[in-house]
């Protein structure tokens, strides 16, 4: 028996360790709070002008990201499936003004209110390719990059300044 009991006890420092590092699901407020840090800055007026834009997110950012309507005269749109990633990608053939993309980024209008204003967001006008990247595993992700040639942003009150770069990483927005 004392052997059994000294088994028990040797054995529980590595079951204790096991048990310690395995990680526990967040709480529907942490998720929360998480999503609004992700979200934050894109919720004010903002515009972007870029040629292309890849915006990467996991599924619970949906009713924040638009997607352009398609013109079949004027656009391309392809859907290529990865392992846990769907690349939703809009390409402008045109190549003129006509056939520029508008993406915007921030909080969903309410669906129960008809006159719904919507709140401050930031605004893409694409000229050439959007690419929106869903990733179905891993951690909650709504990050951009927009590039040039032809790079710009204007905030709001703000005159329109060029840019050489425009991203949003990691709830941080960088220009």
């Amino acid at each position: 028996m004392r052997t059994n009991a000294r088994r028990m006890l040797l054995m529980l420092p590595p079951l204790l360790f096991a048990v310690g590092c395995q990680s526990t699901p967040a709480s529907e407020q942490q998720a929360e709070m998480g999503e609004r840090r992700l979200l934050m800055p894109y919720l004010q007026t903002r515009s972007v002008g870029c040629s292309e834009l890849v915006v990467e997110m996991t599924p619970n950012f949906y009713l924040h990201v638009s997607s352009p309507g398609v013109d079949p005269q004027r656009h391309r749109f392809d859907r290529v499936e990865k392992t846990a990633q769907v690349d939703k990608i809009w390409t402008n053939l045109a190549g003129g003004q006509a056939g520029w993309f508008t993406v915007t980024i921030g909080e969903p209008p309410d669906a129960t209110d008809v006159g719904a204003r919507r709140g401050p967001r930031t605004t893409f006008k694409v000229m050439n390719q959007f690419t929106l990247r869903v990733k179905e595993r891993g951690e909650m992700e709504l990050s951009c990059e927009a590039k040039g040639p032809g790079l710009f942003v204007q905030e709001a009150g703000q005159p329109l300044r060029e840019v050489r770069a425009f991203a949003v990483e990691d709830g941080v927005a960088r220009y």
